[in-house]
C-alpha cells in the first residue's frame, strides 16, 4: 500500500512541473514508476560541477542556486532555479560530466530520474523529448555572442494592425508596470517606419519630443546603441528609433538590433507602428512574445487574424501558440461580441481584454524633456489588468488557492476582506467545491463586503430550504440541484471565465475516467454546479461519457493547479476542520448538549419543552445520509488538503471547530475566523509579496 501512495505522490507530483504537464496520463505513469522523490537541507550539494551524470532533475519545492568552481573556493553565481524548473539534462544526453554545481538555497524537494531510465523514457515518451528541445532552443536564443549575463532577457513587442486601439498607451504601461512589479531592468524601445521622404504614415501622431535616430546610423554598434538610450525620470529606459521602409536592407538591421540589448536589460518591450509591412513581420519573428491588439470588431479581428496567418507561415515548425498573446481593447463599455463568438472569428484563444479608461483614471500628463503621455494612477481597471499582465510576464504572479469544505467556506470571505484591505495583490484565483463557488462570485467582481451580503441571505436557519429541491426518486442524489443553480444565476448572470476580474480556475472531477478537470472556459455557474456536486448529495453532471463531480473529492486545495501553471508564490486557505478540531468541536456539542438537558421545566419551562421537541423531531434524521457521506468526505478531504498545502508558501487553517458543515446561517462567527486567521498570517503574506 505504501509503494501504492508512492507512486501516486510521483503521479501528481509530475503533473506539476511544466515539462511534464502537457504528457498523457499513461506516459505520466510510465515515468512516475521510474522517478524517486528526494529531500535536501539548505546548503546540500545536488550536483557538482565535475562529477559524472547520475540523475534528470525537477525542482518541486524550495529554491536552488547554480554556480561554477573557482580557484582557491571562489564561487561565481550563474542562475538560481525556481519550482517546476528542471536540470541536468545537457548531461543526462551527452554523458559529460556536470559542468556546474547546484546547491539548495532553502530546504527543497526534488523528483528525480537515473540516467539510464531517463535516456529510455525519451525513447518511449518521444513528446517530452519535443518539449526538452522547444525548452533547450529558448534558451540558446537568448544566449547573446559574447554578452555574459546571469539574467534571462525577453523581447515584447506589442503590435496592433488597427488604428485607435491605444497599442502604444499600452506598451508603455506594460514597460513601467514591469519595472515596477520585477524591479528588473526594462527599456522602451519605440520603432517607426518611414518613407524615403522622412515622412510617418498621416494618423502616426508621436508621444516622442526627441527625433528618432535612423536604426542605420547605430545598428552593429553596441556602444552607440547604448549611447542613444534615453535615461528619464521614468521607470524605465527608453530609446526611439526609425527605419525607412522603402529600404531593402531594413529587414537585416532588426535582428541584430534587437539581440543587442538582450544583454543589457531583463525585458524589452517594443511598441510597433500600426502598419504591418515586412519590418514589423521580422520584428514580431525576433521576439520572445507577441501581444496582439484589436478591437472587438469583425473586421478588426479578421486583421489580427492575417497576421497570426503571416507568423505562422514565416516561422513554419518554430511558430509557438503560446507566444502569442491575444488583447481585446473594447472600444465601449460592452463587448460588441462575446470572447465566445471571438475565439470563433480568430480560431485563436483570447488572452484577456483591457478595461475602459475614463477620465477619471488618468494622472496628469506625464511630461518629460523627451516623452509625454498619460498615465493611468495604480487603483484604475486599466492599470490593475495590464500589472497582472507584468507580473504574469515576471513570474511573480501571486496565486490563491481556495478549498472546499461546505458551509465552512464562508470563512473564506473574512480571509478576502483581509486581503482586500492590506491590498495583497492577487493575480489568479483557483477553487475547489465550496472554493470554487466563493471564488468565482469574487473573480466576478463582488468584493469582501458584497459577498458578506449574498452570505447572509443564509442567516436564517429555514433559508437554507430554497436550495433543495429533492428528486422523486433520488438515485444520484439527494438533491437535483436546480434551485442552485437558479441562485448561482442570480449572482452571476451569464458571466463566462473571459468576463472575469480576476482570471480563475475551477476543480471538478470526472467519476467515469478517474480524472481531475481545470475548467477556465465557459459558462461560470455550469462550472461552479460541476464543482460543489457533493457525490451521494447533489446529482452530478452528465456531460457526454463524463460523470462530474464535487473537485474537492480528491482535489480539496488545489494547489497542484497554481503551481502546474508555474506560480511562485501561492496562499492556500484550508476551511476543513484537523482531526483536532473536530474534538473539540464534539467536546463542544457535547457539553451544550449537557447543559440543555440540566435545564428543569420550573427554571425554563420554554427551554425545556423546546429541547425535547427538537430533540424528538430530529432523531429521524440523526444521523442522515448527507451528514455521514460529507463528514466521510471531509475526513479524508483534510488528510489530502494537509498534502496539497506543502506546496503553498503561505497556508491559511481558520479555528473552525465548533461549526459544522451546513451551518450557513453562522456568517458571522465564519467570517469573524477568517479574518483573525488572516491576520495572524499577514506578516508571511507581506514577505512573500516582497520576495
Amino acid at each position: 500500500m505504501s509503494n501504492l501512495s508512492s507512486l501516486i505522490n510521483r503521479f501528481h507530483l509530475l503533473k506539476q512541473i511544466p515539462v511534464f504537464s502537457k504528457l498523457h496520463l499513461l506516459d505520466l505513469h510510465r515515468i512516475a514508476r521510474k522517478a524517486i522523490v528526494a529531500e535536501y537541507k539548505k546548503g546540500d550539494i545536488i550536483a557538482k560541477e565535475g562529477n559524472p551524470p547520475d540523475y534528470f532533475y525537477c525542482l518541486v519545492s524550495g529554491r536552488i542556486r547554480v554556480y561554477t568552481d573557482l580557484s582557491e573556493g571562489r564561487k561565481e553565481g550563474i542562475d538560481f532555479i525556481h519550482r517546476g524548473n528542471h536540470f541536468g539534462v545537457i548531461s543526462v544526453l551527452t554523458g559529460e560530466n556536470h559542468s556546474l554545481t547546484y546547491e539548495a538555497i532553502n530546504d527543497s524537494v526534488l523528483l528525480q530520474i537515473a540516467v539510464d531510465d531517463f535516456r529510455g523514457i525519451l525513447k518511449t515518451v518521444p513528446q517530452l523529448g519535443i518539449e526538452l528541445s522547444h525548452i533547450l532552443s529558448q534558451r540558446l536564443r537568448r544566449q547573446v555572442k559574447g554578452t555574459k549575463t546571469i539574467f534571462e532577457s525577453n523581447i515584447i513587442s506589442i503590435y496592433s494592425p488597427v488604428k485607435g486601439t491605444g497599442s502604444s498607451t499600452y506598451a508603455i504601461h506594460l514597460a513601467l508596470r514591469l519595472a515596477k512589479e520585477t524591479k528588473k531592468k526594462v527599456i522602451f524601445v519605440s520603432i517607426h517606419t518611414e518613407n524615403s521622404d522622412g515622412r510617418r504614415s498621416e494618423a502616426d501622431v508621436s508621444p516622442w519630443k526627441k527625433s528618432a535616430v535612423p536604426l542605420s546610423d547605430i545598428v552593429g554598434d553596441h556602444d552607440l546603441i547604448l549611447a542613444n538610450i534615453i535615461k528619464d525620470d521614468l521607470d524605465v529606459d527608453l530609446l526611439n528609433v526609425s527605419l525607412d521602409r522603402e529600404d531593402s536592407t531594413s529587414l537585416r538591421l532588426i535582428s541584430p538590433f534587437v539581440s543587442s540589448l538582450v544583454g543589457n536589460y531583463h525585458y524589452v518591450v517594443v511598441d510597433l507602428p500600426n502598419d504591418m509591412d515586412d519590418v514589423v513581420l521580422e520584428t514580431l519573428t525576433q521576439s520572445d512574445a507577441i501581444h496582439l491588439m484589436s478591437t472587438d470588431s469583425r473586421k478588426d479581428l479578421d486583421l489580427v487574424r492575417r497576421v497570426i496567418d503571416r507568423l505562422e507561415i514565416k516561422l513554419k515548425d518554430r511558430f509557438r501558440e503560446e507566444k502569442i498573446k491575444i488583447i481585446i481593447r473594447s472600444l465601449h463599455e460592452k463587448i460588441y461580441l462575446s470572447f465566445e463568438e471571438i475565439d470563433k472569428v480568430l480560431d485563436f484563444p483570447v488572452y484577456t481584454a483591457l478595461p475602459t479608461i475614463h477620465s477619471s483614471d488618468l494622472i496628469a500628463h506625464v511630461t518629460s524633456p523627451y516623452f509625454n503621455f498619460q498615465h493611468c494612477h495604480d487603483k484604475s481597471e486599466y492599470t490593475k489588468a495590464v500589472t497582472r499582465i507584468a507580473r504574469e510576464i515576471g513570474g511573480v504572479l501571486v496565486g490563491l488557492a481556495l478549498g472546499g469544505g461546505a458551509a465552512l467556506g464562508l470563512a473564506h470571505i473574512g480571509i478576502i476582506r483581509v486581503l482586500e484591505q492590506e491590498d495583497i495583490p492577487i493575480d489568479i484565483v483557483v477553487g475547489s467545491s465550496m472554493g470554487a463557488l466563493i471564488g468565482s462570485l469574487w473573480a466576478a467582481g463582488k468584493n469582501a463586503q458584497e459577498l458578506e451580503v449574498v452570505a447572509r441571505e443564509f442567516e436564517k436557519q429555514s433559508s437554507i430550504t430554497k436550495l433543495l429541491d429533492p428528486p422523486a426518486f433520488p438515485i444520484s442524489g439527494l438533491v437535483r440541484g436546480a434551485a442552485i443553480r437558479r441562485w448561482l444565476t442570480k449572482h452571476l448572470g451569464n458571466r463566462t471565465f473571459y468576463s472575469t476580474r480576476i482570471p480563475l480556475r475551477i476543480v471538478a472531477y470526472d467519476l467515469i475516467h478517474r480524472e481531475e478537470l481545470i475548467l477556465n472556459s465557459g459558462s461560470l455557474v455550469d462550472a461552479v454546479c460541476k464543482s460543489i456536486a457533493i457525490p451521494g448529495v447533489i446529482r452530478p453532471t452528465q456531460e457526454g461519457d463524463r460523470l462530474i463531480i464535487d473537485g474537492g473529492v480528491l482535489n480539496p486545495l488545489p494547489t497542484n493547479v497554481l503551481a502546474s501553471m508555474g506560480i511562485k508564490k501561492i496562499i492556500a486557505i484550508n476551511v476543513l476542520q484537523s482531526p483536532e478540531q473536530v474534538y473539540v468541536g464534539h467536546k463542544m456539542t457535547l457539553e451544550q448538549t449537557q447543559a440543555l438537558e440540566s435545564v428543569k421545566f420550573t427554571q425554563h419551562p420554554w427551554k425545556y419543552f423546546s429541547y425535547r421537541l427538537l430533540k424528538m423531531l430530529g432523531k429521524p434524521f440523526n444521523p442522515n445520509i448527507a451528514d455521514i457521506i460529507v463528514r466521510t468526505l471531509q475526513a479524508t478531504e483534510f488528510v489530502i488538503a494537509e498534502q496539497s498545502a506543502h506546496q503553498a508558501d503561505v497556508v491559511i487553517h481558520p479555528d473552525l471547530a465548533g461549526i459544522n458543515w451546513f451551518e450557513l446561517y453562522k456568517v458571522d462567527e465564519l467570517i469573524k475566523r477568517g479574518e483573525d486567521a488572516a491576520h495572524k498570517h499577514l506578516p508571511a503574506i507581506k514577505k512573500l509579496i516582497a520576495e
